[in-house]
């Protein structure tokens, strides 16, 4: 087991403490001075400025030298925390070469346990145990990759064929996939404080250090194809970490600070791999997801999201069971909801926008497709998801005014419900409804109605793993305050994620 290992340097006659990083210095405030940059800044999605003075390497051995300018340059080349990056499509290798039948790992699995211990958390050396990182790997692949999307022949695994293989390439994407496996079985055990607990905790910070440095070589010197799709690997493994762990996301920092990537790789003429073309899909989906509970923190632009429902319908089907069609009229939605917000749509222009996209939902037809193969859960999930858009276009431009009395309303939650029930429960379909279930026990003010949302949730827990406690407390907050309405206004969830009265402002997520 790997010990976690103090970062702060010392004090006192021998030793006194390094001048703040650039940004912290800018901004007048207090600076963790963790290297080779600082977690306060990382933690609020800030790109650090760096040390001006000195800087450590850890090698096995500690060195100090002057940070000049090549200094500066060669931080930036080469992330503290990522091992070598090969220049060839990682789309073309398989974990199949990469592990024997005997489950000896591979020889890249052995020169990245080599980087994590000369390279740890905070730059220090940790010890690492290869029989421990090769159990979270295994773990990873029949669990983690079972679990998260559903399994259709044909359509390959993305999170087996696509990142797995990257990762035995990239030191910060392996602690990355190594800190969201981690939480996973921490999870599911009761014991509190355990062992993999902290190691969650510990590889995901140096998956953060390791991101850090990517995005600062982007904004330095540019990123490879290869180093774009890691970075985007790294950053969509961290949003998965988030909702296993938590469901929230704090401040969204890490959506944002790729928003920029997505929409180059949108806007490129180049033909893109189908890596790439997953991993824009999955971070522009768990964007407009977060959306959806307020409009103004959709951070991806409207020409990333036609991309997706243009060029990645299988993709987003087999990931999240929403259909192209619907997945865009839910970004029109919430894209023209922040314009709303942000003061550039007068109420009447919004509402015109709004009156033009529901009947496009009302008339389509769920068994057009196309879909990744000929099971009828897709076209169910299909109408689950409509249902879902139409409910929130019911409660624009004031999530007050129709309460959930309203037939409209009920019409919506009962659809949904009835799609759910159509679905059996032991059917790898069933945990993509968890989506349009919150949103049709949010709509709710039936008891029997909410007991049965909750019902189906716990099912979907136990079978994934993942602990959506995030989720039960917002309908658990919207049901309460509900049950204490008079019933003549609606009680919208979105107050407990969005609302001005709230101190902090984070994503809720959950998949």
């Amino acid at each position: 087991m790997r010990t976690l290992q103090s970062s702060m340097p010392p004090t006192g006659a021998k030793g006194r403490l390094d001048p703040a990083c650039g940004t912290c210095r800018r901004k007048c405030r207090k600076c963790d001075r963790t290297r080779p940059n600082c977690l306060r800044c990382i933690s609020k999605g800030l790109t650090c400025e760096g040390y001006p003075l000195s800087f450590k390497i850890y090698d096995g051995r500690a060195t100090t030298r002057k940070r000049d300018r090549r200094a500066v340059q060669q931080h930036a080349l080469e992330p503290a925390a990522t091992a070598s990056i090969e220049e060839t499509s990682p789309t073309t290798s398989t974990h199949s070469n990469d592990v024997n039948s005997q489950g000896s790992p591979p020889a890249r699995l052995q020169e990245a346990m080599r980087s994590i211990r000369n390279t740890g958390v905070d730059g220090a050396p940790v010890e690492a145990d290869i029989e421990e990182v090769q159990h979270l790997l295994t773990y990873y692949e029949t669990t983690i990759c079972t679990v998260l999307p559903v399994p259709t022949a044909n359509v390959p695994n993305p999170f087996s064929e696509y990142i797995l293989p990257l990762a035995y390439r990239d030191t910060g994407l392996l602690n990355a996939v190594l800190g969201l496996t981690a939480c996973h079985i921490a999870t599911r055990d009761a014991r509190p404080n355990g062992s993999m607990g902290i190691a969650a905790v510990q590889h995901r910070l140096a998956a953060i250090r390791s991101l850090s440095s990517l995005l600062l070589k982007e904004e330095c010197f540019g990123l490879s194809d290869t180093e774009e799709e890691i970075a985007l690997a790294i950053v969509l493994t961290l949003v998965l970490h988030d909702i296993c762990d938590c469901g929230k996301s704090m401040h969204g920092a890490h959506l944002n600070g790729v928003a920029f990537l997505c929409s180059r790789i949108a806007n490129s003429s180049r033909c893109q791999n189908p890596c790439k073309l997953f991993l824009v899909t999955a971070l522009t989906w768990f964007d407009l997801l977060r959306g959806f509970s307020g409009a103004e923190k959709l951070a991806f632009p409207s020409d990333t999201r036609r991309f997706v429902a243009e060029t990645a319908g299988i993709a987003l089907n087999t990931l999240v069971g929403c259909p192209p069609d619907i997945f865009s009229i839910i970004g029109q939605t919430l894209s023209a909801g922040k314009k709303f917000w942000n003061g550039e749509l007068n109420v009447e222009d919004f509402q015109t926008i709004l009156d033009q996209l529901l009947p496009q939902l009302r008339t389509w037809d769920p068994s057009k497709g196309p879909y990744p193969s000929d099971d009828r859960e897709w076209t169910i999930l299909a109408d689950a998801y409509r249902h879902a858009a139409i409910l929130r276009i019911w409660r624009f431009p004031d999530t007050w005014v129709i309460p959930c009395s309203d037939e409209r309303i009920r019409a919506s939650v009962t659809a949904i419900l009835d799609a759910s029930a159509a679905i059996p429960w032991h059917s790898p379909y069933f945990k993509r409804l968890l989506f349009p279930l919150f949103v049709a026990g949010a709509d709710t003010d039936s008891p029997h109605q909410q007991r049965y949302v909750s019902l189906c949730i716990d099912h979907i827990r136990e079978s994934t793993g993942f602990t959506y406690e995030s989720l039960y407390e917002l309908l658990n907050k919207t049901w309460d305050d509900r049950s204490r309405s008079d019933g003549k206004l609606n009680v919208p969830w979105f107050e407990y994620t969005c609302s001005a009265h709230l101190e902090r402002q984070h994503d809720y997520l959950f998949f």
